[in-house]
């Protein structure tokens, strides 16, 4: 007969009860009780013996076969590394290279600074709703709206060079600032202004005309953060299988899985 907690209550419970009788002694408690943490013991081990299958199948390598089609050992694919993609990342430093106020719109002004690191950032503030435009070295690099707009947010244009080029020594940077409306003319208002090419930007520029307004241009070290390269994103290892039948655990990534889909909206 199955014995179970509830058995055991209940017969130390019908043993209280009864005036006679001999009654349930200690031996038979502890031999009922043990026969129960058997029992228990015995189901746990068959519940991790299913979790232990289960993850050995989850993790287990997936088994190719590869038929050189030039000729190559499959071993030697089998000691490729995974495949490497580069992580860059700048970050923008305390050290001030060249803080200036700008007191006209409607023109270019020139910023010559000696920077020492192998980046740069430059920030861009108007005290005006403006719409600005930055060049490094005479290549137009970045452009956006400044100041408070329509949105009543005060924009800053901050931009770091993450071409990978080396600026230390002598370098210059342009600034013009021109009224939003003439880059955004013929536009619903609040509306996305895109980016204007060099020729239109200079265009913009000239035929805005000098007028005053008031900013800020700061330029300040960036750095190169991390050149560091991370492995794609694996699934699982994978088994070489040649074709004579020999297996070779590989090191090398398997196919990485396909993002799901996008919800639908």
């Amino acid at each position: 007969m199955t014995m179970t907690d509830n058995d055991l209550r209940d017969l130390l419970a019908r043993d209280a009860s009864e005036a006679r009788g001999a009654g349930v002694t200690l031996a038979d408690v502890d031999r009922r009780v043990r026969r129960i943490r058997r029992r228990r013991g015995a189901a746990g081990a068959v519940l991790a013996a299913g979790l232990a299958a289960a993850v050995m199948v989850a993790t287990a390598p997936r088994t190719v076969t590869i038929t050189p089609a030039d000729g190559s050992d499959p071993a030697a694919a089998a000691m490729a590394g995974p495949s490497l993609t580069p992580g860059v990342s700048y970050l923008a430093g305390q050290r001030v290279f060249l803080e200036k106020e700008i007191e006209m719109g409607g023109r270019v002004l020139r910023f010559p600074y000696t920077g020492i690191s192998t980046s740069v950032n430059v920030q861009v503030d108007c005290r005006e709703p403006s719409y600005a435009f930055v060049w490094l070295n005479g290549r137009l690099e970045t452009q956006g709206v400044c100041g408070v707009q329509r949105d009543q947010v005060d924009h800053l244009i901050s931009w770091i060079d993450e071409s990978g080029g080396d600026l230390r020594g002598d370098n210059e940077v342009d600034v013009a600032l021109v009224p939003v409306q003439r880059v955004a003319a013929d536009r619903d208002p609040g509306a996305p202004i895109p980016a204007l090419g060099e020729r239109e930007a200079e265009r913009v520029v000239g035929e805005t005309g000098e007028y005053r307004t008031g900013g800020r241009v700061t330029i300040r070290e960036a750095w190169l953060l991390a050149v560091a390269p991370t492995p794609v994103n694996c699934d699982r290892d994978i088994v070489i299988r040649k074709p004579n039948g020999q297996e070779i655990l590989s090191s090398a990534c398997d196919q990485p899985s396909e993002k799901p889909p996008s919800p639908q909206g």
